[in-house]
């Protein structure tokens, strides 16, 4: 991804830059700006992934660089980073568009919890289930889900630990684990969403750190954050990639293909309908390894 950090502090500029290193996002591009108006150069020319600004700065503040990017309708996210917390300043911020507002100061922990989950997708994950049209799927099938003897085949494979797979009754999704890793699967021949995915915050951490058997206190600790390191989540991605095959989409005669796969950091709409709605088509399981405890995840069909 690409980061532009922009503040007239070049100690600020160093610390999110090291914030985000340290959450698995060193290896990415990074570019920095003292104000509004350089930002706006930098945006034009680079168009990064997402701009991390400062509010209050000389020659073009954070709200007024926030405000010029809508304006011209730039495909960009831009979020704040400020010690500005006027609560009518912030639903201003947020009103033109900010994503997230986040006070300074803040730790890593602070850090963490709002910004990953705008990296990790949340907001596109949000809107593809969201907006996806039901109408676009004219089958009248029912979509084969992986089983659990299949999962285990292929935990057995993907992970150092050992990971117990148990049937787990049905019921609606408890987020008060969360936030969600979300994946969501297509058919190979018109990218129509056909199912999805939903670890909790403790099953993404159990699988991610059994990839390769990481310390239980490693655990313990992604769980407490609530929140997924770049590591972790490249880890899940890639069981999540090899779980997609499982799926079987009689009309293609064919597996489904892994779409993305986002955190989702709060409750809506659409998936709340989709989890009740669904709950004889579901596959709900726990997934635990010693020494790192239990998860649940659920697999369903897009269909209501």
């Amino acid at each position: 991804m690409k980061f532009l950090i922009v503040d007239d502090s070049a100690a600020m500029q160093t610390i999110v830059r090291r914030s985000l290193e340290k959450a698995g996002y060193q290896n990415n591009e990074f570019k920095v700006a003292g104000d509004g108006l350089q930002a706006l150069e930098v945006i034009r020319d680079w168009e990064p992934d997402l701009v991390i600004t400062d509010w209050h700065m000389p020659n073009m503040n954070g709200l007024e660089l926030l405000k010029e990017v809508q304006s011209q309708m730039l495909d960009i996210k831009v979020g704040l980073v400020t010690a500005e917390t006027n609560p009518k300043k912030v639903l201003e911020a947020r009103e033109a568009g900010a994503i997230f507002v986040l006070h300074k100061p803040f730790d890593l922990v602070k850090f963490q919890k709002v910004i990953l989950p705008i990296v990790q997708g949340s907001i596109e994950g949000e809107a593809l289930l969201t907006d996806h049209d039901q109408t676009q799927d004219d089958t009248n099938y029912e979509l084969k889900l992986p089983n659990i003897p299949s999962l285990r085949k292929i935990l057995d494979g993907f992970t150092l630990k050992t990971v117990e797979v148990t049937k787990a009754e049905r019921s609606n999704i408890d987020y008060k684990h969360l936030p969600y890793l979300m994946a969501l699967f297509t058919d190979k021949q018109s990218d129509v969403i056909k199912a999805l995915c939903i670890l909790d915050i403790r099953a993404a951490v159990i699988l991610g750190c059994a990839f390769d058997n990481a310390p239980d206190n490693t655990v313990t600790d992604a769980i407490k954050r609530k929140s997924l390191d770049k590591k972790l989540l490249d880890n899940n991605k890639r069981l999540l990639k090899m779980i997609s095959a499982l799926f079987y989409d009689p009309n293609t005669e064919q597996e489904l293909d892994l779409k993305g796969v986002h955190m989702i950091p709060k409750p809506f709409d659409r998936l709340d309908k989709l989890s009740t709605s669904n709950t004889e088509k579901r596959l709900d399981f726990m997934v635990s390894v010693k020494g790192y405890g239990q998860g649940q995840i659920i697999l369903m069909p897009v269909t209501e």
